[in-house]
């Protein structure tokens, strides 16, 4: 219960528009930490070989443009993906990201290429979410007359418009920026926190307790986006790295090390796999998490992680920003420097005499530090229990990770229902912000499983007033393996706005027309919207699969949009020469609908769900299911109810002459291995 609590509460948190334009941001961001993460290891490991010259030479071009201006460029992702957590969209936010940049450049004191890269992603973020929302509430405290100018091109007003804001963000951020360098005497923002660091270590020897603060400072810096490493990069060269050049020279001369805190202690022993000693977390991902995107980044992380690169999964999981894995993140490096000084206390590991290059894989790194195999078997004991450490942890960020989705999917299909309402052009895709960011997820998901494997059908039985069966409706159904089951139309209006709708029902029909129905001596139909009907796709898979006479039938959806012209007559005729009957689904006594019974080429109608939903109460809608029943009767159509949840509605409209039902009361969908079984037990109610 505490778990669930917890995993409620921290939903909660993730949803605030500030950690959701981080997310973004960084998700943005993540084929340039890929790109950079890659190009730093080549460049690593050429450079031992002179031979690979031309290549290291490439990889520092790649790295430049890359990690050399990270800072640059998460400024300008960060600042897209909070413009993405606006509710509305804004005109002209193109603006923005190159706002956001500006910005990034004045709060660090002007263009320095130096404290362009990881080092100032902190700055990056203040940069980009002051520059979005600020630019933001005050673009939108305008109006746009003040700045429009007949005639002109629309973007032109709207760069017009954004010189006001544009100016007020950015005078804003320069005034900051010179306050804080008189108040500390520094030269900027980025400086603030090199200074802090330095005070507070001034005078603090080297010991566990300094070695503490350390390590838990820089851990607490990269949670923020705030590169401990180079923060604390004067404190770890005066006060750990000195330890180290001791060790070197005791062991020159022959003498016992004396110090156990250094530079390359930490490195090694408690930073393994990189900052909150990752390499823990990327093991716990790959063995633990059941989520696709962590298992995937985690396999992508594996090679630049071994040389404790590890940007790919500090911004890409993220790890930054994320308040699942504060603990971890804070507490493992901490316990690694206890076992890690307790070991070396103690005797049961040798003491760091030689400095190892950090990019160094683990197990080879404890080796060549000590120069013991004590070393390498110490880092799989810390890696071990960073492992147990991180592991809770992932399986919680796996149950946020499915709640957040699942929340999702209901706001998604909570804004289908509301454009069907309205009448509204259905597009999901095309939504703003998260919601249409999901909704390209959703349906790139879908079209990828669904495609890859046997489609998930249910199959409903149809009853007749004695309980006989006597039709099947064939449905998809999905069960996505994170969001859970996604709802029918969801599916199938994500498939029409991507342009594979035909190419589901197509393959549906498929499906059903090669399942074995052996023992159900009942009508199989099968849905299909009006567009993938008019296809001639459509028509030749018919022609290429005939089926006996009353044995399967089409049932037409979306009926409102179809044209019965003298050339659809003569393709519904063909189909029904090739063994179909056809079926018109939510039917109603309206103009189309009547159209369709004049064309003489159906043979049955299902009534309009709302007709059925509200007979109870409606005596209007009672009326109308009595003159769709006296139709049927004249012009010798079967009519079918659906949504028959309960027998006071089955009894109501058997009073009204309709015989032919539909709906919970008798079954839900069931996989056709539980359909005959089903029909069986309904049929022996007779």
């Amino acid at each position: 219960m505490q778990i669930e609590k917890l995993s409620a509460s921290l939903v909660k948190l993730e949803s605030y528009r500030l950690i959701r334009a981080v997310r973004t941001g960084l998700t943005i961001a993540i084929p340039i930490l890929m790109i950079g993460s890659f190009s730093l290891l080549i460049k690593t490991f050429a450079g031992y070989f002179p031979m690979l010259a031309g290549i290291q030479e490439l990889a520092e071009l790649l790295y430049q443009c890359t990690f050399g201006i990270l800072s640059l460029l998460l400024t300008g992702c960060l600042a897209w993906g909070a413009l993405q957590t606006q509710d509305q969209p804004l005109a002209g936010d193109w603006i923005v990201p190159p706002a956001a940049i500006m910005v990034f450049i004045i709060l660090n004191g002007g263009l320095k290429l130096d404290s362009a890269g990881a080092v100032g992603t902190f700055t990056a973020v203040c940069a980009a979410l002051f520059t979005s929302f600020t630019y933001c509430w005050l673009r939108r405290k305008l109006k746009d007359e003040q700045f429009f100018t007949p005639g002109a091109d629309y973007n032109f007003n709207q760069a017009l418009t954004a010189i006001m804001p544009l100016l007020a963000v950015l005078l804003t951020a320069a005034v900051f920026n010179e306050g804080i360098r008189l108040l500390f005497h520094i030269e900027s923002f980025q400086d603030v926190f090199v200074l802090l660091s330095n005070t507070l270590f001034r005078h603090m020897g080297r010991g566990f307790a300094s070695s503490a603060l350390f390590v838990f400072l820089s851990s607490g810096l990269w949670l923020l986006g705030i590169h401990g490493s180079n923060v604390l990069e004067n404190v770890s060269r005066t006060l750990f790295q000195e330890g180290m050049q001791i060790n070197a020279a005791a062991s020159a001369a022959g003498l016992a090390p004396t110090e156990i805190f250094t530079k390359t202690f930490l490195d090694n022993f408690v930073f393994i796999g990189g900052c909150g000693t990752l390499i823990c977390l990327l093991i716990a991902l790959m063995l633990f998490s059941r989520q696709r995107v962590n298992r995937t980044l985690a396999k992508t992380a594996v090679i630049p992680m071994l040389f404790n690169i590890n940007e790919l999964m500090i911004f890409g999981l993220p790890v930054v920003f994320n308040p699942v894995f504060v603990i971890p993140f804070l507490l493992t490096p901490l316990v690694c420097l206890f076992t890690s000084s307790l070991a070396m206390g103690l005797g049961w590991v040798p003491m760091c005499v030689q400095s190892v290059e950090w990019t160094t894989p683990a197990l080879i790194s404890g080796y060549l530090a000590t120069g013991s195999w004590t070393g390498a078997l110490l880092q799989i004991v810390n890696i071990g229990i960073g492992v147990g450490i991180y592991a809770p942890f992932v399986l919680l960020y796996d149950k946020i990770l499915i709640r957040q989705s699942q929340h999702q999917m209901s706001e998604l299909a909570k804004l289908l229902d509301e454009q069907i309402e309205q009448g509204k052009p259905l597009n999901l895709i095309g939504a703003h912000g998260r919601l249409g960011n999901f909704a390209k997820l959703l349906a790139a998901e879908i079209k990828n499983d669904l495609l890859q494997k046997p489609i998930e059908m249910g199959y409903q039985p149809q009853f007749d007033g004695q309980n006989r069966c006597f039709g099947v409706e064939a449905l998809l159904r999905y069960t996505h393996p994170r969001y859970g089951k996604v709802p029918p139309p969801l599916i199938i209006d994500l498939a029409k706005e991507t342009d594979q709708l035909q190419t589901l029902e197509l393959a549906v029909f498929e499906q059903v027309l090669h399942a074995d129905f052996s023992g159900i001596e009942a009508m199989i139909s099968m849905n299909v919207t009006v567009d993938t009907l008019k296809s001639e796709a459509f028509a030749d898979f018919l022609r290429a699969h005939p089926v006996a006479q009353g044995r399967y039938c089409i049932e037409v959806t979306e009926q409102n949009t179809l044209l019965l012209n003298e050339a659809m007559r003569q393709r519904l005729k063909e189909f029904k020469d090739l063994g179909y009957a056809l079926a018109v689904d939510d039917f109603s006594m309206g103009s189309t609908s009547l159209k369709y019974l004049q064309s003489s080429q159906f043979d049955i109608v299902k009534l309009d769900g709302s007709l059925v939903k509200n007979a109870q109460e409606n005596a209007s809608g009672r009326q109308i299911i009595q003159s769709i029943l006296y139709l049927a009767q004249s012009m010798n159509f079967t009519v079918i109810a659906e949504y028959v949840e309960n027998e006071a509605v089955r009894d109501l409209l058997k009073d009204l002459g309709c015989t032919h039902y539909q709906g919970y009361l008798y079954s839900p969908a069931v996989p056709l291995k539980q359909l005959r079984t089903v029909i069986r037990k309904i049929e022996e109610k007779k």
